[in-house]
Protein backbone atom coordinates (compact mmCIF):
# COMPACT_ATOMS: atom_id res chain seq x y z
CA UNK A 1 0.00 0.00 0.00
CA UNK A 2 2.40 3.06 -1.12
CA UNK A 3 1.91 6.33 -0.56
CA UNK A 4 3.75 8.65 -2.93
CA UNK A 5 4.27 12.64 -2.42
CA UNK A 6 2.60 13.58 -5.01
CA UNK A 7 -1.22 15.22 -4.07
CA UNK A 8 -4.47 13.80 -5.19
CA UNK A 9 -6.56 16.02 -6.73
CA UNK A 10 -10.63 16.47 -6.22
CA UNK A 11 -12.70 14.52 -8.39
CA UNK A 12 -15.50 16.41 -8.38
CA UNK A 13 -18.89 15.33 -8.84
CA UNK A 14 -19.46 14.79 -12.20
CA UNK A 15 -20.86 11.12 -12.40
CA UNK A 16 -21.18 11.28 -8.67
CA UNK A 17 -24.74 10.43 -7.25
CA UNK A 18 -26.81 13.20 -5.47
CA UNK A 19 -27.69 11.78 -2.15
CA UNK A 20 -29.24 15.02 -0.29
CA UNK A 21 -29.56 19.00 -0.17
CA UNK A 22 -29.53 21.58 2.04
CA UNK A 23 -28.29 19.90 5.59
CA UNK A 24 -27.74 21.86 8.67
CA UNK A 25 -27.34 19.15 11.46
CA UNK A 26 -28.85 15.99 10.88
CA UNK A 27 -27.45 12.34 10.33
CA UNK A 28 -27.30 10.62 7.13
CA UNK A 29 -26.63 7.35 6.65
CA UNK A 30 -25.12 6.89 3.24
CA UNK A 31 -25.67 3.34 1.12
CA UNK A 32 -23.91 0.16 1.24
CA UNK A 33 -20.06 0.80 0.15
CA UNK A 34 -20.16 -2.53 -1.76
CA UNK A 35 -17.31 -4.14 0.47
CA UNK A 36 -16.29 -4.84 3.87
CA UNK A 37 -14.06 -2.06 5.05
CA UNK A 38 -12.22 -3.16 8.37
CA UNK A 39 -12.13 -0.32 11.35
CA UNK A 40 -11.95 -1.18 14.86
CA UNK A 41 -12.07 -4.85 14.16
CA UNK A 42 -15.65 -4.65 12.61
CA UNK A 43 -16.34 -4.74 9.13
CA UNK A 44 -17.85 -1.72 8.13
CA UNK A 45 -20.53 -1.61 5.07
CA UNK A 46 -21.90 1.85 5.86
CA UNK A 47 -20.41 5.28 6.66
CA UNK A 48 -22.79 8.03 8.35
CA UNK A 49 -22.41 11.85 7.96
CA UNK A 50 -23.92 15.26 9.15
CA UNK A 51 -23.92 18.30 7.74
CA UNK A 52 -21.40 19.24 10.48
CA UNK A 53 -18.96 17.65 8.86
CA UNK A 54 -17.98 14.68 10.72
CA UNK A 55 -17.63 11.11 9.28
CA UNK A 56 -18.39 8.09 11.09
CA UNK A 57 -17.56 4.57 10.11
CA UNK A 58 -20.29 2.30 10.60
CA UNK A 59 -22.15 4.35 13.14
CA UNK A 60 -23.21 8.04 13.67
CA UNK A 61 -20.12 8.85 15.44
CA UNK A 62 -17.71 11.27 14.98
CA UNK A 63 -14.78 9.25 13.77
CA UNK A 64 -12.86 11.56 11.32
CA UNK A 65 -13.61 15.77 11.46
CA UNK A 66 -13.04 17.77 8.96
CA UNK A 67 -13.45 21.14 10.52
CA UNK A 68 -16.26 20.12 12.28
CA UNK A 69 -18.60 22.86 14.14
CA UNK A 70 -21.96 24.28 13.73
CA UNK A 71 -21.71 23.74 9.42
CA UNK A 72 -23.68 22.49 6.88
CA UNK A 73 -23.74 21.10 3.05
CA UNK A 74 -25.54 22.33 0.10
CA UNK A 75 -24.51 19.35 -1.52
CA UNK A 76 -23.60 15.42 -0.66
CA UNK A 77 -22.82 13.32 -3.36
CA UNK A 78 -21.37 9.25 -3.74
CA UNK A 79 -19.81 6.98 -5.82
CA UNK A 80 -18.68 3.84 -6.09
CA UNK A 81 -15.27 3.26 -8.20
CA UNK A 82 -12.60 1.82 -9.38
CA UNK A 83 -8.51 3.29 -9.36
CA UNK A 84 -5.88 0.43 -10.46
CA UNK A 85 -8.41 -1.86 -10.08
CA UNK A 86 -8.91 -1.36 -6.57
CA UNK A 87 -12.55 -1.17 -5.25
CA UNK A 88 -13.56 2.23 -3.95
CA UNK A 89 -16.60 4.28 -2.39
CA UNK A 90 -16.33 8.16 -2.60
CA UNK A 91 -18.43 11.07 -1.05
CA UNK A 92 -18.01 14.24 -1.63
CA UNK A 93 -19.01 17.13 0.69
CA UNK A 94 -20.06 20.42 -0.58
CA UNK A 95 -20.43 22.80 2.11
CA UNK A 96 -20.26 26.08 3.79
CA UNK A 97 -18.38 26.02 7.16
CA UNK A 98 -21.00 28.18 8.78
CA UNK A 99 -24.75 26.75 9.14
CA UNK A 100 -26.48 29.48 7.87
CA UNK A 101 -24.07 30.24 5.26
CA UNK A 102 -25.94 28.58 2.53
CA UNK A 103 -24.16 28.51 -1.32
CA UNK A 104 -20.68 29.73 0.10
CA UNK A 105 -19.15 26.66 -0.61
CA UNK A 106 -15.69 27.29 1.35
CA UNK A 107 -15.70 24.19 2.80
CA UNK A 108 -15.26 21.15 0.52
CA UNK A 109 -13.82 17.69 0.85
CA UNK A 110 -13.45 13.95 -0.65
CA UNK A 111 -13.55 11.15 1.40
CA UNK A 112 -12.69 7.64 -0.81
CA UNK A 113 -12.89 4.20 1.42
CA UNK A 114 -10.78 1.25 -0.16
CA UNK A 115 -11.53 -1.89 -0.11
CA UNK A 116 -7.89 -2.54 0.82
CA UNK A 117 -8.59 -0.91 4.20
CA UNK A 118 -7.06 2.24 3.52
CA UNK A 119 -9.42 5.60 3.89
CA UNK A 120 -7.57 9.19 1.85
CA UNK A 121 -9.16 12.37 2.30
CA UNK A 122 -8.73 15.08 -0.25
CA UNK A 123 -9.40 18.54 0.88
CA UNK A 124 -10.48 21.65 -2.07
CA UNK A 125 -11.41 24.11 0.21
CA UNK A 126 -10.95 24.68 4.22
CA UNK A 127 -10.90 28.12 6.25
CA UNK A 128 -9.78 25.88 9.33
CA UNK A 129 -12.32 27.86 11.72
CA UNK A 130 -13.70 24.22 13.17
CA UNK A 131 -12.14 20.94 14.46
CA UNK A 132 -9.53 18.45 12.84
CA UNK A 133 -9.67 15.19 14.52
CA UNK A 134 -9.47 11.45 14.00
CA UNK A 135 -10.04 8.53 15.93
CA UNK A 136 -7.01 6.13 15.28
CA UNK A 137 -8.36 3.06 17.57
CA UNK A 138 -5.24 1.37 18.90
CA UNK A 139 -3.83 5.66 19.73
CA UNK A 140 -6.98 7.83 20.34
CA UNK A 141 -8.31 11.32 18.78
CA UNK A 142 -5.63 12.40 16.79
CA UNK A 143 -5.24 16.01 16.11
CA UNK A 144 -5.26 16.90 12.06
CA UNK A 145 -3.51 19.73 10.49
CA UNK A 146 -5.59 20.29 7.29
CA UNK A 147 -4.52 22.54 4.32
CA UNK A 148 -6.44 22.80 1.12
CA UNK A 149 -5.05 21.51 -1.54
CA UNK A 150 -3.84 18.93 -0.02
CA UNK A 151 -4.68 14.79 -0.05
CA UNK A 152 -4.19 12.65 3.07
CA UNK A 153 -4.11 8.98 3.15
CA UNK A 154 -5.05 6.70 6.50
CA UNK A 155 -3.16 3.24 5.98
CA UNK A 156 -4.08 0.51 8.53
CA UNK A 157 -1.02 -1.08 10.04
CA UNK A 158 -2.98 -4.30 11.08
CA UNK A 159 -5.82 -5.80 9.13
CA UNK A 160 -8.59 -5.64 11.88
CA UNK A 161 -8.04 -1.25 11.18
CA UNK A 162 -7.03 -0.83 14.79
CA UNK A 163 -4.02 1.67 14.00
CA UNK A 164 -3.55 3.78 11.02
CA UNK A 165 -0.64 5.56 10.10
CA UNK A 166 -1.47 9.15 8.55
CA UNK A 167 0.21 10.71 5.84
CA UNK A 168 0.33 13.38 3.40
CA UNK A 169 0.22 12.08 -0.43
CA UNK A 170 -1.64 9.84 -2.72
CA UNK A 171 -2.40 6.51 -2.75
CA UNK A 172 -1.79 3.90 -5.21
CA UNK A 173 -2.49 0.35 -4.88
CA UNK A 174 0.07 -1.83 -6.28
CA UNK A 175 0.45 -5.52 -7.42
CA UNK A 176 3.15 -7.37 -5.44
CA UNK A 177 3.93 -11.35 -6.03
CA UNK A 178 6.09 -13.60 -5.18
CA UNK A 179 7.89 -16.67 -6.66
CA UNK A 180 10.59 -18.88 -5.79
CA UNK A 181 13.32 -20.48 -7.42
CA UNK A 182 14.78 -23.81 -6.73
CA UNK A 183 17.13 -26.44 -8.24
CA UNK A 184 13.69 -28.20 -9.28
CA UNK A 185 12.38 -24.85 -11.43
CA UNK A 186 10.12 -21.76 -10.53
CA UNK A 187 7.73 -22.72 -7.23
CA UNK A 188 4.34 -20.99 -5.94
CA UNK A 189 3.68 -22.05 -2.22
CA UNK A 190 0.39 -24.37 -2.02
CA UNK A 191 -1.17 -25.14 0.59
CA UNK A 192 1.53 -26.00 3.21
CA UNK A 193 4.35 -26.57 0.57
CA UNK A 194 5.97 -25.01 -2.47
CA UNK A 195 5.30 -26.66 -5.70
CA UNK A 196 6.95 -26.19 -8.95
CA UNK A 197 4.86 -24.45 -11.72
CA UNK A 198 7.74 -24.15 -14.59
CA UNK A 199 11.34 -23.99 -15.44
CA UNK A 200 13.34 -20.76 -16.25
CA UNK A 201 13.56 -18.24 -17.40
CA UNK A 202 11.05 -16.29 -14.76
CA UNK A 203 8.14 -13.94 -17.11
CA UNK A 204 5.38 -11.56 -15.75
CA UNK A 205 3.09 -13.71 -16.89
CA UNK A 206 4.32 -16.25 -14.52
CA UNK A 207 3.97 -13.99 -11.85
CA UNK A 208 0.81 -12.68 -12.01
CA UNK A 209 -1.13 -16.13 -12.85
CA UNK A 210 0.63 -18.26 -9.86
CA UNK A 211 3.00 -15.35 -7.52
CA UNK A 212 1.61 -15.31 -4.03
CA UNK A 213 0.76 -12.21 -2.09
CA UNK A 214 1.95 -12.68 1.09
CA UNK A 215 5.08 -14.43 2.06
CA UNK A 216 4.65 -17.81 4.11
CA UNK A 217 7.02 -18.47 7.28
CA UNK A 218 7.65 -22.25 5.68
CA UNK A 219 10.65 -23.64 3.47
CA UNK A 220 8.59 -26.80 3.10
CA UNK A 221 9.40 -28.09 -0.38
CA UNK A 222 12.13 -25.97 -1.53
CA UNK A 223 15.16 -28.30 -2.65
CA UNK A 224 18.61 -27.78 -2.44
CA UNK A 225 20.94 -25.25 -0.54
CA UNK A 226 20.71 -21.66 -2.32
CA UNK A 227 16.65 -21.24 -3.24
CA UNK A 228 16.38 -17.77 -4.85
CA UNK A 229 13.41 -15.33 -4.07
CA UNK A 230 11.84 -13.20 -6.89
CA UNK A 231 9.77 -10.70 -6.59
CA UNK A 232 7.25 -8.78 -8.74
CA UNK A 233 5.67 -5.19 -8.37
CA UNK A 234 4.46 -2.00 -9.53
CA UNK A 235 5.58 -0.12 -6.45
CA UNK A 236 7.19 3.05 -7.81
CA UNK A 237 8.61 3.11 -4.29
CA UNK A 238 10.75 -0.39 -4.47
CA UNK A 239 11.19 0.30 -8.07
CA UNK A 240 12.96 3.42 -7.61
CA UNK A 241 14.69 2.14 -4.32
CA UNK A 242 15.69 -1.21 -4.93
CA UNK A 243 18.76 -1.44 -2.79
CA UNK A 244 16.59 -0.41 0.15
CA UNK A 245 13.78 -3.37 -0.64
CA UNK A 246 15.96 -6.30 -0.78
CA UNK A 247 14.48 -9.50 0.11
CA UNK A 248 16.12 -11.98 2.06
CA UNK A 249 15.70 -15.62 2.90
CA UNK A 250 16.04 -16.40 7.02
CA UNK A 251 15.96 -20.17 8.54
CA UNK A 252 15.31 -20.15 12.22
CA UNK A 253 16.63 -23.55 13.74
CA UNK A 254 15.06 -25.17 16.34
CA UNK A 255 16.14 -28.47 17.72
CA UNK A 256 13.80 -31.54 17.89
CA UNK A 257 12.03 -32.61 20.97
CA UNK A 258 14.15 -35.52 21.94
CA UNK A 259 13.74 -39.22 23.86
CA UNK A 260 16.38 -40.41 26.20
CA UNK A 261 15.30 -44.11 26.96
CA UNK A 262 17.16 -44.91 30.07
CA UNK A 263 19.28 -48.63 28.63
CA UNK A 264 19.78 -50.41 31.73
CA UNK A 265 17.85 -50.55 35.36
CA UNK A 266 18.23 -49.42 38.76
CA UNK A 267 17.74 -52.29 41.39
CA UNK A 268 15.50 -51.87 44.30
CA UNK A 269 17.42 -53.47 47.21
CA UNK A 270 15.10 -56.20 49.17
CA UNK A 271 13.78 -55.02 52.12
CA UNK A 272 13.82 -51.76 50.78
CA UNK A 273 10.60 -49.49 49.57
CA UNK A 274 10.78 -46.11 47.14
CA UNK A 275 9.35 -43.28 49.39
CA UNK A 276 10.02 -40.79 46.96
CA UNK A 277 11.35 -39.96 43.36
CA UNK A 278 12.94 -36.71 42.72
CA UNK A 279 13.91 -35.07 39.38
CA UNK A 280 16.16 -32.03 39.48
CA UNK A 281 15.43 -29.96 36.06
CA UNK A 282 16.13 -26.62 35.18
CA UNK A 283 14.55 -24.49 32.32
CA UNK A 284 15.81 -20.74 33.46
CA UNK A 285 18.88 -18.76 31.99
CA UNK A 286 20.50 -15.91 32.99
CA UNK A 287 19.39 -12.39 31.56
CA UNK A 288 22.00 -9.15 30.83
CA UNK A 289 21.32 -8.47 34.98
CA UNK A 290 22.09 -12.04 35.48
CA UNK A 291 18.81 -12.74 37.13
CA UNK A 292 17.24 -15.85 36.48
CA UNK A 293 14.17 -16.17 33.12
CA UNK A 294 12.40 -18.65 32.69
CA UNK A 295 11.96 -20.40 29.29
CA UNK A 296 9.34 -22.90 27.53
CA UNK A 297 11.53 -25.60 27.96
CA UNK A 298 9.73 -28.52 29.03
CA UNK A 299 10.43 -32.39 30.65
CA UNK A 300 8.32 -35.68 30.84
CA UNK A 301 9.06 -38.42 32.40
CA UNK A 302 7.73 -42.24 32.09
CA UNK A 303 8.48 -45.40 34.07
CA UNK A 304 9.35 -49.05 33.38
CA UNK A 305 8.79 -51.80 35.97
CA UNK A 306 9.63 -54.33 33.58
CA UNK A 307 12.88 -53.67 31.51
CA UNK A 308 11.47 -51.08 29.06
CA UNK A 309 9.13 -53.76 27.51
CA UNK A 310 6.59 -51.50 28.54
CA UNK A 311 5.77 -47.84 29.81
CA UNK A 312 3.86 -46.02 32.37
CA UNK A 313 2.84 -42.44 33.69
CA UNK A 314 0.59 -41.35 36.11
CA UNK A 315 -2.91 -39.99 35.64
CA UNK A 316 -2.89 -37.43 38.43
CA UNK A 317 -6.98 -36.87 38.21
CA UNK A 318 -7.65 -40.82 38.71
CA UNK A 319 -4.41 -41.11 41.24
CA UNK A 320 -3.03 -43.92 39.12
CA UNK A 321 -0.62 -45.58 36.67
CA UNK A 322 -1.66 -45.94 33.13
CA UNK A 323 0.15 -46.75 30.08
CA UNK A 324 1.54 -44.86 27.69
CA UNK A 325 3.47 -44.91 24.23
CA UNK A 326 6.61 -42.91 24.67
CA UNK A 327 7.20 -43.23 20.85
CA UNK A 328 4.77 -40.84 20.14
CA UNK A 329 6.15 -37.66 20.68
CA UNK A 330 2.65 -35.63 21.34
CA UNK A 331 1.05 -38.27 23.77
CA UNK A 332 4.21 -38.51 25.72
CA UNK A 333 4.28 -34.83 26.22
CA UNK A 334 0.60 -34.47 26.83
CA UNK A 335 0.90 -37.23 29.03
CA UNK A 336 3.83 -37.99 30.52
CA UNK A 337 4.51 -37.25 34.23
CA UNK A 338 5.43 -33.92 34.67
CA UNK A 339 8.13 -33.76 37.49
CA UNK A 340 6.44 -31.60 39.30
CA UNK A 341 4.15 -34.13 40.41
CA UNK A 342 6.42 -36.67 41.22
CA UNK A 343 5.69 -36.32 45.29
CA UNK A 344 2.06 -36.85 44.61
CA UNK A 345 2.35 -40.46 42.80
CA UNK A 346 0.70 -43.54 44.92
CA UNK A 347 4.31 -44.90 45.65
CA UNK A 348 2.28 -47.86 47.51
CA UNK A 349 1.16 -48.99 44.28
CA UNK A 350 4.51 -48.28 42.83
CA UNK A 351 6.23 -50.33 45.61
CA UNK A 352 3.13 -53.29 44.91
CA UNK A 353 4.44 -53.05 40.99
CA UNK A 354 7.85 -53.75 41.67
CA UNK A 355 8.24 -56.22 44.38
CA UNK A 356 8.98 -59.19 42.09
CA UNK A 357 11.65 -58.01 40.01
CA UNK A 358 12.77 -54.75 42.13
CA UNK A 359 13.65 -53.08 39.03
CA UNK A 360 12.84 -49.09 37.97
CA UNK A 361 13.91 -47.42 35.09
CA UNK A 362 13.19 -44.24 33.13
CA UNK A 363 12.42 -43.04 30.09
CA UNK A 364 12.02 -39.05 29.14
CA UNK A 365 11.29 -36.42 26.53
CA UNK A 366 12.68 -33.12 26.56
CA UNK A 367 11.87 -30.18 24.57
CA UNK A 368 13.09 -26.53 23.96
CA UNK A 369 10.35 -24.79 21.45
CA UNK A 370 13.48 -22.57 20.25
CA UNK A 371 17.40 -22.51 20.54
CA UNK A 372 16.72 -19.54 23.42
CA UNK A 373 15.16 -22.13 25.55
CA UNK A 374 16.53 -24.03 28.68
CA UNK A 375 15.61 -27.93 29.16
CA UNK A 376 17.98 -29.81 31.64
CA UNK A 377 17.63 -32.46 33.35
CA UNK A 378 20.25 -32.74 36.52
CA UNK A 379 19.66 -36.16 38.22
CA UNK A 380 16.57 -38.01 39.39
CA UNK A 381 16.85 -39.16 42.79
CA UNK A 382 15.38 -42.70 44.49
CA UNK A 383 14.98 -41.76 48.30
CA UNK A 384 13.74 -45.17 50.18
CA UNK A 385 12.35 -46.10 53.49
Amino acid sequence: MPVINQMSLPKGNAGMTLYGTRNDDSTVTLPDIGFNFNYNGLAIRQLYTSGNTWVGFGGASEHLCINRRDASYNNLYYASEVEYSTKLFRIRFEGNSSYSSWGSNDLIWELSIFETGVIRLVVEKIPNNGTNSFVNPNVGTQSLALTAGKSYIFTPSDPLGKNYIVQEGSYIPCITKFLMVDNEGVKNYQGSTWVKIGDLPLTEEMFKTYGVDTLPASMAGLSGTSPALYIYTDNPDVKANKNSNRFFIEKTVTSKPKVIIQNYDFNIHDGKSINKLEAIVQYTKKDSNLNDVTTNGKIRIALSVDSGLSWLTYNINTSSFESIDITDSATFFANGINPTILTSLDYAALNAMIAQDRKLRFAYILDKPTLNDVCKLRKIKILYN
